[in-house]
């Protein structure tokens, strides 16, 4: 079993600097939302309740970043493989491959697609496709995940922000309305 000691050297400055520089963009940007608060007649919290949640939870994961930067030592990476493994995959890794090309085509096609058929129908499918691309194979966790993320979306943009989401051209825009208003 490998010895896991932390080793008695502070963290790199990179994470204290990183911390610091989101800490003050956030900060900058939730000063920002005051120009726009002003209310609203369908939500009560006004305008810059969204933006000023998001900006909150980025100053806190801000700040866990700079207090464990701070108190946890680096650590040593250890090896998990040896060289004739590194020295076959960086042979393997320089081919560019059909599930290569595909995982970086299909998220435009994904895009084209929303303007075309619309968001709500075009986005469990493409869930459903891109994880079977990136190797999820069983069915329950498929079918979970994608409908438990794309819920997730249509609850917090459709019913609690009320963001328009793309809606498609044509038929498709009448079908998305039609699912829209069923949601709302």
């Amino acid at each position: 079993m490998a010895d896991r000691k932390r080793i008695g050297r502070p963290a790199s400055r990179q994470g204290r600097v990183e911390a610091v520089v989101w800490l003050g963009l956030a900060v900058a940007a939730i000063i920002v939302t005051f120009e726009f608060d002003g209310p609203l007649p369908t939500f009560e919290f006004g305008a810059a309740f969204w933006p000023r949640v998001v900006f909150a939870g980025i100053i806190v994961a801000a700040g866990v970043l700079l207090v464990t930067s701070h108190f946890v030592g680096a650590r040593k990476p250890e090896p998990t493989f040896d060289d004739r493994t590194t020295d076959a995959l960086s042979e393997d890794a320089a081919r560019v491959t059909r599930k290569t090309l595909a995982i970086f085509a299909i998220p435009l096609v994904y895009v084209y697609a929303i303007h075309q058929v619309g968001f709500l129908l075009v986005t469990p499918i493409f869930l459903l496709g891109y994880m079977y691309l990136l190797g999820v194979r069983g069915w329950v966790t498929l079918i979970a995940v994608t409908v438990g993320f794309y819920g997730a979306i249509v609850l917090i943009f459709v019913k609690l922000i009320y963001t328009p989401l793309p809606q498609g051209a044509g038929f498709f825009h009448s079908l998305n309305g039609q699912l829209i208003g069923l949601i709302q």
